[in-house]
């Protein structure tokens, strides 16, 4: 089972290394994995990423309250800024190890199957 988790975040730091693959900014399906990715990790109602500026914007909700029919607002939303400097390295940062996780990532590579490096292709380099 271990062997399972370790190749499924090997294939999504390989996915990660390829979507980070671009110039100015990445195509819109490599920017909506880091945004899931990213919403995923920090628990966030909604990630911007400013691309040439190296900040990534996260909204995310004040703490619960007691009252049930009152989760969050939105327009409470708490945005917090965070610098990078390799956005590789901070996506890479991102992936954990936990069965939740395990299961996201999973449905991750199956929507961006197509991006991932063929392992045969690997085997005759």
């Amino acid at each position: 089972m271990k062997e399972i988790k370790n190749r499924i975040q090997l294939k999504m730091h390989q996915l990660v290394a390829h979507s980070c693959n671009f110039d100015i900014r990445p195509t819109k399906e490599f920017e909506q994995l880091h945004v899931s990715l990213l919403k995923f990790y920090f628990n966030a109602v909604d990630v911007n990423i400013d691309y040439q500026e190296e900040l990534i914007s996260i909204w995310n909700t004040k703490p619960l309250t007691t009252n049930p029919l009152r989760l969050f607002d939105i327009n409470e939303a708490i945005a917090d800024l965070v610098g990078y400097t390799n956005l590789q390295e901070t996506l890479d940062g991102c992936i954990e190890d936990g069965h939740l996780q395990t299961n996201f990532y999973k449905k991750l590579l199956l929507k961006y199957d197509e991006y991932l490096p063929n392992e045969d292709d690997a085997m005759s380099a």
